[in-house]
């Protein structure tokens, strides 16, 4: 046997100092030994496992039903609390949206940007003189040509790369 020291039974299972068998071992196993022996044949269980609700706890008021205004309280108290929690989902959802409409409203002044300004720059390349025309332009002219085009899903024309699909 180890040479630990246990308070008496306080959880299922625990263990005692000394012989089970013999009680008068330790003034521990004394205290219990009033049950006599089990008819299971489990000596090692000291005394009979009862269910944790039956146990009885240090706090009186545990076993105690509560009073009809207690109840009401609790319950008042739950409903605000899940207020509380509704009006703070619907705040998060209502900032996604504002963020979503927000963002879709810079792109779309932005698109009108770039289009009111490739407007004002716009050359017209003329059809028969496009190859030297398009030769004589350097790296950076190059990649300013813009062709018009209309956007599918809002209507309007904008200017794309040259090159984009």
């Amino acid at each position: 046997m180890s040479g630990r020291v246990i308070d008496p039974i306080s959880a299922p299972n625990q263990r005692f100092e000394g012989n089970i068998l013999d009680p008068s071992s330790s003034a521990e196993l004394a205290a219990h030994a009033s049950k006599g022996r089990n008819v299971s044949g489990r000596s090692w269980k000291v005394r009979p496992q009862k269910r944790a609700s039956s146990l009885i706890t240090k706090n009186k008021s545990n076993g105690r039903s509560k009073s009809w205004a207690k109840k009401e309280q609790e319950r008042m108290l739950n409903r605000e609390v899940k207020s509380a929690q509704l009006e703070m989902v619907q705040a998060r959802i209502q900032e996604k949206r504002d963020k979503r409409e927000r963002r879709l409203e810079n792109e779309r002044r932005r698109a009108q940007n770039e289009y009111e300004n490739a407007k004002k720059s716009m050359q017209t390349l003329n059809s028969k003189r496009l190859s030297s025309t398009m030769k004589a332009m350097n790296k950076k002219q190059l990649r300013q040509i813009k062709k018009s085009r209309m956007n599918t899903k809002t209507g309007v024309v904008e200017f794309v790369g040259a090159y984009q699909k």
